[in-house]
């Protein structure tokens, strides 16, 4: 690790691509790693909305495919998922419960139609060993338009924050 430069990867789920979108965006501010967290099963059309909307209201996990990347190679992880029922996406639960106690310095973000945002930010950070460095839930519209704005300032915040933590460790 070169002094004060985080090595960081953005983990991210996205059904309809709008998480994808800031996803994208915090990983050009930062020009860090990306990864999408992948299941087996397709989420695609009516039937997958379905599905990924009963799953997000009950709290279900799903089992995610692994990771191409190591998270032991990051010192700060961003972690994305879309808001299903005002709740935390399933894969994205699912890889919480398997990896949270991993992530020690971690940034977590959500997007959402209107409503549910910091309520899937409140449920990440259960899953997680450490309080969040950063966290940030935007609306759709939001991450639509000016993604690149948004993000920005957020990797700037956890990365500071990650600055500030290890500077008192260190």
């Amino acid at each position: 690790m070169t002094e004060n430069v985080p090595r960081i990867l953005v983990l991210f789920f996205s059904r309809t691509g709008t998480t994808r979108l800031l996803a994208e965006a915090i990983a050009r501010a930062e020009n860090c790693e990306l990864e999408e967290l992948r299941e087996a099963r397709s989420r695609r059309g009516p039937l997958g909305w379905l599905r990924s909307g009963y799953e997000g209201a009950y709290g279900y996990s799903a089992k995610t495919l692994p990771l191409r990347h190591d998270l032991r190679n990051y010192d700060l992880v961003f972690v994305g998922s879309p808001t299903w029922s005002r709740s935390l996406s399933s894969p994205v639960r699912g890889f919480l419960e398997d990896h949270g106690a991993e992530l020690h310095d971690v940034a977590i973000f959500a997007t959402c139609g209107g409503h549910g945002g910091e309520a899937v930010l409140d449920q990440m950070s259960t899953l997680l060993s450490e309080v969040p460095l950063a966290r940030l839930a935007l609306l759709e519209r939001d991450a639509k338009r000016t993604p690149a704005v948004w993000a920005a300032e957020f990797a700037e915040r956890a990365v500071a924050a990650w600055e500030a933590r290890h500077k008192k460790c260190g």
